[in-house]
């Protein structure tokens, strides 16, 4: 199929065009659940039906076409290691949450997207720009949110078969089985013989991944106020890939086992005007590296722990506002039974407050906090936004926050680690306008992000982990549209993210330009999908001139329902087979086909 073809099936010849964010609440602002649009701050919504239309592989795959996104790190296909920026910060400058808790891989350094599952996700919320003086530590790029608790009656069986020998087999059971009581489970297998990443050299073999993992949830509400949940989500993966010879110059580590978990717990109170809720939480990451030649005994651990205890009160004192108020309390820990990582424990203890309200068309939000570092001392960080309602379905919103973020135990403790780095701090300025139509929503996001004190690796082994400055500045532009039966989704974002340190040099892994089209429609009960991703040139690494060309890959999607209860689908990603790597020397996958089928009782 040519690619004027394939744009061609999709053109629109009518054009009304359907707004479904107006329903849409959210919990991702400030911790609260609030209409989408009230939010000062641009966030993305992906829901269930969205993520099934999609047929991701991995989070990689549902995630690098959303604004702001770019997964400058891909050693590969699934499960190969990747690393996400947002907004051109480092790949540990965005807050990961699960079910609305930090997760456990937060505190060894950044979250491995491909390594988490897939299957189990009912929604993700994604929000851009520094959420510090809410979230605290860490959330200077963003804060994105993966939710696998269902509030929706559904038991589902999903099989998968595909390239390289890839299969994949899922359970989900969400039921209600009494007014007040809601169960989950949620299960899953997939194992891929993969292929080589690296291409000639010693290591002439198939790298291959396979993953399991487990969700348990229980809700139940005590009475018509208290509501209280449970839940335990958890996997394990197992990985071979390949060393990068000419940086090790001797046989490094080929395989990987990554074991986490994470276990969290909270009551929410509900009433007119006040609501709060108190949460617990206890995560677990181990990551175990070894060379098969030398055996698995050898292997390098790293295991990390976090624990976090966290509380919030809003106070709806009229249709206009809210007052909030909360606190947190969070301890890192390195487990690590190998003698090579060793760290003492580390406290995190915040409390903020915030305030938000409505004027006829102005709206105003200010939030302030205070953390107190056990190992980094007290940083105090605000946010403040105010948007205004304009003729013609307009809003325009200007923002201003503050962040920081210590550095993390790989980068104090690990390999380059550094133990006389500084906190990162950071100042973002952004102005945002919308537009909202009958035929189509769109919007631009101005923003300058300064970061003092910024942690990047510079190549070596010994105190090779360094701070600069950096000062990055960006727009985004996202085009949503129903054009006829098609529906459409732009975005484009240029993002100048510079090392003032070394002569403005473009931080490593980020491209200037990013661009991407997906288009869905439904043509006689079969749900279709294409999408265009562009990502353009970046440098290889701090300390190299090595430059990555620009690349364009296209996916295409279908889904059939055969029956009522019985789903048919099938995916092609990479559909012209484009050569290419996001990282050098390590090949990204050529084209790929996957095809499956779901069955709902």
């Amino acid at each position: 199929m040519s690619k004027k073809l394939l744009v061609a099936a999709l053109l629109p010849w009518a054009a009304y065009a359907q707004n479904s964010s107006d329903s849409t609440n959210i919990t991702i602002y400030n911790r609260v659940e609030q209409p989408l649009t009230s939010a000062l701050a641009p966030v993305e919504v992906i829901t269930k039906a969205e993520i099934e239309r999609r047929q991701p592989r991995s989070l990689v795959d549902l995630l690098e076409a959303l604004p702001g996104m770019q997964f400058g790190s891909q050693y590969g296909g699934v499960g190969q290691g990747s690393s996400l920026f947002v907004r051109g910060t480092n790949s540990d400058h965005v807050l990961v949450l699960l079910n609305g808790r930090p997760m456990a891989q937060m505190v060894s350094s950044n979250v491995d997207f491909s390594q988490l599952p897939v299957s189990n996700v009912e929604r993700i919320e994604y929000i851009r720009g520094p959420r510090a003086a809410i979230y605290g530590s860490r959330a200077i790029g963003g804060v994105v949110n993966i939710i696998t608790t269902s509030q929706v009656n559904s038991t589902q069986i999903g099989v998968t078969t595909g390239s390289n020998d890839y299969y994949a087999a899922d359970v989900s059971i969400n039921q209600w089985v009494t007014d007040a009581t809601r169960l989950q489970l949620a299960t899953g297998y997939r194992e891929t013989r993969g292929y080589d990443v690296i291409p000639g050299n010693s290591q002439s073999d198939r790298d291959g991944f396979d993953s399991k993992n487990l969700t348990l949830g229980i809700e139940h509400q005590l009475d018509q106020s208290w509501i209280w949940d449970a839940n335990f989500n958890g996997w394990e993966n197992n990985l071979e890939y390949d060393f990068y010879e000419p940086v090790w110059g001797s046989p490094g580590s080929d395989s990987n086992q990554t074991t986490a978990y994470q276990i969290d717990t909270g009551i929410r109170y509900q009433d007119g005007l006040f609501n709060g809720q108190l949460n617990a939480s206890y995560g677990e990451y181990e990551a175990k590296d070894w060379n098969k030649q030398n055996g698995r005994h050898t292997a390098d651990i790293t295991n990390t722990a976090t624990t976090r205890i966290d509380g919030l009160i809003q106070y709806q004192y009229s249709e206009q506002g809210y007052a909030l108020a909360g606190m947190d309390w969070q301890q890192d820990r390195l487990l690590s039974k190998s003698t090579s990582a060793t760290a003492p424990n580390r406290d995190n203890s915040g409390v903020f407050a915030s305030l938000y309200h409505t004027w006829s068309a102005l709206t105003f939000e200010l939030t302030g906090r205070v953390d107190d570092n056990e190992q980094f001392g007290t940083h105090d960080t605000w946010q403040s936004a105010i948007g205004v309602e304009l003729p013609g379905q307009h809003k325009a919103t200007v923002s201003y926050g503050t962040a920081f973020k210590a550095p993390t135990f790989s980068n104090l403790y690990g390999f380059g680690g550094n133990l006389e780095l500084n906190p990162e701090e950071s100042e973002n300025w952004e102005l945002g306008l919308t537009g909202n139509y009958s035929l189509l929503d769109w919007q631009v996001n101005f923003y300058r992000n300064e970061i003092d004190n910024l942690i990047i690796y510079q190549g070596g082994n010994i105190n090779s982990t360094k701070n600069t400055d950096a000062l990055i500045k960006g727009v985004e532009v996202v085009v949503k549209a129903a054009t006829g039966p098609v529906n459409h989704t732009l975005s484009y974002d240029y993002t100048d993210a510079e090392d003032g340190n070394n002569e403005g040099r473009q931080l490593a892994r980020r491209a200037r330009r990013k661009a991407s089209w997906t288009g869905d429609i439904d043509i006689a009960g079969v749900d279709l999908f294409a999408q265009i991703l562009y990502v353009g040139e970046r440098n290889d690494s701090a300390y190299s001139d090595v430059v990555m060309p620009s690349y364009t890959i296209w996916n295409i999607g279908a889904r059939y329902p055969l029956t009522p209860n019985l789903t048919l689908n099938g995916k092609i990603n990479n559909l012209f087979d484009k050569d290419y790597q996001v990282v050098d020397t390590y090949d990204a996958p050529d084209m790929e086909f996957y095809v499956g089928a779901d069955y709902r009782f």
